[in-house]
Order: structure tokens, then C-alpha cells, then sequence
């Protein structure tokens, strides 16, 4: 069953005053920015088994990124953030969000189309090329779908979502088709491991990310 903790909604908030409010709360609130939609939450702690996942997840891309450090330009925890331009797609408002992954990675040629300014920021304002979401049990399933939609309408090439509430186990890889222009999503459940087709050769070991829920 998922929880919908409190939250204050304060509309029509771009992303520089959301960089102001973070810079100076980011230890006491957690926020997000959806659409010009400034959402404000009381820190909750993070199930423990979703603390377990995630780090297996930052393990399992880390190595990765150290093997492959001359295609990494910036890897991401679930403590940053990025700024999100809308693809140009008249059913998609372009409008600017920031959103949390659990874990990013962003390859050193988009990294490095950012300027030296932009590459300081807070929030960087670039769509990783990878992303993975590890749903919690805090999370709504319908809500974890909206916000990978979000992602890779906003760019990324690759985003993993990882539910292992569902009985059985589900990951969701969504991705861009360029001739139909919308998210496509391809569904798996209770795979093995599932293969990166963005960051060649990482692969996901299931088990391993699942290995304390018991």
C-alpha cells in the first residue's frame, strides 16, 4: 500500500527561485519541481529495503562508471538533481522540472556540451543519458510511471524503473521512439538481470539488488 505524505503545492515556480529555496532548506524539506509546480514534503526516511536496493544500484553502475571512465562525464546519486527541458512536442508542454533519479549517469559528450557556469550549478541543466528508479514502498506505482515518462521525454535515452513491490517482480526500460515521437516502454518481470542498452556492458544483477529484502 502506498503512503501520500503531506505536501504543500506552490504553482508557477521556476527553477532559479527552486535553487534559492534549496540552497538554504535542502537538509530540512524535500522538494521537486513538476511542470512550474513547486511540491514541498517533510523529509521521510527511506524504507530499508529500498536503502539496500539503492546502493546495490549505485554499486552495481559504479564499477561500471570506473571501468568506463573515458564515456563518464558526470554520475548522479539520488541526493542530485537535474533541470529538465521539455522536448519540442506539441501534446508535451515545454515547460522546465527538476527532478531526483535514484541513480544517473550522464556521458561525458553531453556533459561536456554544458558551459563551465552551468556545469557549477546546483542543478545542472542537462537530461542524463541514463537513469534508474528504485520504487519505494512511499511510492505510488502511477506516480513512478508519470515521472519516467518525464525523463525521457525530457531526453534521456534510457530510464529503468524497478518495482519490486509487485508480486511478480517488474522492471519497466523506457526509452524515446523517434518514428512514432513518443515514450515506448518495454515491461519484464521478475528478470534476472537486465542489460543497459545506453551504457554497453553494464548489466543489472536482480538479485543481488534484492538480495536484503528478506
Amino acid at each position: 500500500m502506498s503512503l501520500d505524505p503531506p505536501r504543500i503545492i506552490i504553482p508557477d515556480c521556476n527553477p532559479e527561485q527552486f535553487e534559492k529555496i534549496i540552497s538554504v532548506n535542502s537538509r530540512f524539506l524535500q522538494v521537486s519541481l513538476i511542470k512550474g509546480q513547486l511540491e514541498i514534503m517533510p523529509p521521510l526516511p527511506v524504507h530499508h529495503e529500498s536503502s539496500t536496493g539503492e546502493f546495490q544500484i549505485m554499486l552495481q553502475v559504479g564499477h561500471w562508471c570506473k571501468a568506463n571512465k573515458n564515456l563518464v562525464g558526470k554520475p548522479l546519486s539520488s541526493q542530485g538533481a537535474f533541470r529538465l527541458h521539455k522536448l519540442e512536442d506539441p501534446n508535451y508542454p515545454n515547460e522546465h522540472t527538476i527532478l531526483s533519479p535514484d541513480c544517473a549517469v550522464v556521458l561525458k559528450d553531453r556533459w561536456n556540451s554544458l558551459t563551465n557556469e552551468d556545469k557549477k550549478k546546483i542543478v545542472p541543466p542537462v537530461a542524463p543519458n541514463f537513469i534508474v528508479e528504485l520504487r519505494s514502498k512511499y511510492d505510488s506505482p502511477v506516480l513512478l510511471h508519470e515521472k519516467m515518462e518525464q525523463w525521457v521525454n525530457a531526453g534521456v535515452d534510457e530510464a529503468i524503473s524497478i518495482d519490486f513491490i509487485k508480486d511478480p517482480s517488474e522492471v519497466r526500460i523506457y526509452s524515446f521512439n523517434p518514428d512514432t515521437n513518443e515514450v515506448v516502454c518495454q515491461t519484464e518481470k521478475d528478470p534476472v538481470e537486465v542489460r543497459s542498452q545506453v551504457l554497453e556492458g553494464l548489466v543489472l544483477d536482480m538479485q543481488d539488488i534484492r538480495m536484503y529484502e528478506e
